[in-house]
C-alpha cells in the first residue's frame, strides 16, 4: 500500500514484531502512524515471534488492556 500522506504523528522504523506492535498500540490511540521497514513483504528473514516478560507487562500496563486477551492485528 502506498499512501501520499506527507505528515505523520509517528513514523515507526521496522515492521517486524516490536515495529507492528508497537504501531498498533500508537494508533489504536489515536495517532496517524506510518510503518516503514527496508524488507519486502513476506521476506524470508527470521523473527523471533516472542515477547520477553517485561514485554508482556508492558503490555498489561497499556491503555484498554483486556485480561487474559492480546490482540491480534488482521
Amino acid at each position: 500500500m502506498t499512501s501520499k500522506r506527507s505528515r505523520y504523528d509517528v513514523v515507526v522504523a521496522g515492521g517486524r514484531v516490536a515495529g507492528s506492535a508497537t504501531a498498533m498500540l500508537l494508533a489504536r490511540l489515536g495517532h496517524d502512524v506510518v510503518v516503514m521497514d527496508q524488507a519486502s513483504f513476506l521476506s524470508d528473514t527470521i523473527s523471533t515471534h516472542s515477547i520477553a516478560r517485561s514485554g508482556v507487562v508492558q503490555l498489561q500496563r497499556r491503555p484498554g488492556h483486556q485480561a487474559g486477551h492480546v490482540p491480534c492485528a488482521r
